[in-house]
């Protein structure tokens, strides 16, 4: 039983760290991924409301995000496979 609960205990921790070092590494993305991940991801944007706002095309709003992700799986990999090392 006590092992179950550290596993939870554990996996909340691992989230949060994970998140952490997410919102730094968006904070970080040059416009316009920057603004587009966050309207999509933080502030749960649909794409279409996200092209309307931005006035840009949906096709762009979507390269965006694709694009800005990329980039941010590429910039956390390191810090989350430490963060799995550490705690697994």
């Amino acid at each position: 039983f006590i092992q179950e609960e550290d596993s939870e205990i554990n996996i909340y921790e691992i989230q949060e760290k994970k998140a952490e070092v997410m919102k730094k590494h968006i904070s970080k993305l040059k416009n316009p991924y920057r603004k587009v991940i966050e309207m999509r991801e933080i502030q749960k944007m649909s794409y279409k409301d996200i092209s309307d706002k931005l006035n840009l095309n949906l096709s762009t709003v979507k390269s965006q995000i694709r694009n800005g992700r990329a980039i941010l799986v590429k910039e956390t990999k390191k810090e989350f496979d430490e963060i799995d090392e550490m705690y697994l």
